[in-house]
Order: C-alpha cells, then structure tokens, then sequence
C-alpha cells in the first residue's frame, strides 16, 4: 500500500513538474531596418502566438505595443529612447518574458559617430569631397548587404537561445536524482527514529 501511494506521489510531482515546465515562455529581439523584430517561444520549440509585446524605457514607460503572429513574430517601430530599452512579452496568467536591447544593440554608437564627423565638417580638397560623396551612395548598399549577410546569424543565435531553454534528459535525470536523494534521506531518518524508538 505504502508503494502504490509513493508512486502516485512521484507520478503526480512528475507531471505538475510538466506542466510548469510548458508555460515558461522566453524572447528574443533584434534591431533592423530601424524596426525592432523578434519571437516568442515556448521550450520545446512551441510559439507564443497572438500575444502582447511591449517596448518600455528605462522608466518603465510604454512606448511600442504589438502583437505576435501565429508563428510567434513581432515586429515593432524602433522608438526614439534613450537606451537601454525592455521588452516584455506577456501570454497571460502571469507568464511573462523580458529581453534587454542595449545601446550597442540598438546601434546607437554607430548613429553617434555618423554625426560627429558631419558636426566638425572641415574644409577639403575637392578630389577628397568626391570621394566621400561617392562614399556616401555607398553607405546604403553597404548596409543592406551587412544586414543581408547578419540576417542567418540571427536566425542561428534565435534558434540557439531556443534551445537553451529546453528541457534535456540530462535535466530530466538530474531532477528525478534529486527526488530519489529526498526519498532516501527520509527512509534513514525514519529508520533512525525507528531504531531509537523503545520495543
């Protein structure tokens, strides 16, 4: 009788342990374009879908909702905020996910030293000017075949921060390791009391 109620205890931990583990949710996001893009997901690889993104400063203030698609993308305009900027995704009863986008991230050290140079502005030969106007034709060529050429990296960082949050057997034996130890210790202390106790 003692066994059979143990184990409907252990199978009842294992399957509460399941089903807490099915509702964490995480978020990734990057800038591009001048939008802030990302996803939702699920460990296990199962997308948050139809549920609320939001970007807040530094102060907590909303400044940019969406919502994800049914594949677990957002999109959002990149605000004008200082940095660091937080996005919180939400999918109900309490679930919700955080991603930090810093100032490298929003590549606001780039946008600085773009205007410096034009600030200074100092006088040059004309051959020099040329140049930095053709250049300047350049500069959007440039960086749509950086983004192009970033874009499955990306792709590879999102799908790796999808696996981290997976569960592994190795979490799994490790888990059940712990509750095997905790069973065990309970036996020796009861078997102590036990061998204590007067006949």
């Amino acid at each position: 009788m003692r066994l059979t109620i143990s184990a409907v205890l252990f199978a009842l931990i294992l399957a509460l342990a399941g089903a807490a583990q099915a509702h964490r949710i995480s978020v990734y996001a990057y800038v591009e374009d001048g939008q802030i893009k990302g996803e939702g997901y699920m460990p296990g690889g199962g997308k948050v879908s139809n549920q609320q993104v939001q970007v807040l400063d530094a102060g907590g203030k909303v400044l940019a909702e969406a919502k994800t698609s049914p594949e677990g993308a957002f999109s959002l305009p990149l605000p004008q905020a200082k940095p660091p900027l937080t996005l919180v995704l939400s999918a109900g009863a309490g679930h919700r996910a955080t991603y930090k986008l810093s100032a490298a991230d929003l590549g606001v050290a780039a946008t600085a030293a773009k205007a410096a140079p034009a600030s200074a502005a100092p006088t040059a030969a004309k051959p020099v000017a040329q140049a930095v106007a053709a250049g300047q034709d350049l500069g959007p060529q440039i960086k749509k075949a950086v983004e192009q050429a970033v874009a499955p990296l990306r792709a590879q960082l999102a799908e790796m921060a999808l696996r981290s949050n997976e569960v592994s057997l190795k979490d799994i034996v490790g888990g059940l390791g712990w509750i095997v130890g905790l069973l065990g210790l309970a036996a020796y202390m009861k078997a102590r009391k036990m061998a204590g106790a007067p006949k």
